[in-house]
């Protein structure tokens, strides 16, 4: 057998037309709120937030979404939009764990900070930046020896308000009629 005979025998793949190809998921946008079997709801594909957002059932907010706000909110950069989700936890009623604060020399003690990393207000620790704080007013002043733990859960009234000076960030979380619990 011929070299040429072997060639016309030797099968050869002969290429299917392309399909259209399938949009990428990529392109489809994410939806802000899907309700979860469990009754929390995934927020924008990335937090899970437990509650409903009122006083008998607070919203349960993480420091990730919290912090996330810099991703497309840096006043002095130009950047302004403060992400959707964080808009809808404003008027709300929330909960969040973390390190607590209160000014060493006030009179009283029913304004502290909540914060994500633990910062004394002087040697230790790291201080807050606007997006891992949020400046709380207790409903209640603390008593004892409350103005002196490290950690703490506070709920109550959050507000997205931040405090710009000349389009520098200062504070970007207050929080109102809040309660204290500590270990």
């Amino acid at each position: 057998i011929g070299g040429a005979e072997v060639a016309a025998a030797t099968p050869v793949a002969i290429p299917e037309p392309a399909a259209e190809a399938a949009p990428a998921a990529a392109d489809a946008p994410t939806p802000l709120i899907v309700e979860q079997p469990d009754g929390s709801k995934l927020i924008a594909g990335r937090f899970i937030l437990k509650g409903e957002g009122t006083k008998q059932k607070p919203y349960e907010v993480t420091w990730d979404m919290l912090v996330s706000a810099q991703e497309t909110y840096k006043p002095r950069l130009g950047q302004k939009t403060i992400p959707p989700y964080l808009d809808m936890l404003h008027g709300k009623y929330v909960t969040i764990s973390g390190f607590i604060a209160f000014p060493l020399m006030a009179q009283s003690a029913d304004e502290m900070l909540v914060m994500l990393n633990q910062w004394d207000g002087c040697c230790i620790g790291i201080p807050p930046t606007p997006y891992d704080a949020v400046e709380v007013r207790l409903a209640t002043a603390a008593e004892g020896e409350t103005r002196f733990k490290a950690t703490g859960t506070v709920t109550g009234k959050f507000a997205v308000d931040p405090y710009l000076v000349k389009d520098w960030l200062i504070g970007l979380y207050t929080m109102e009629d809040a309660v204290l619990m500590t270990d």
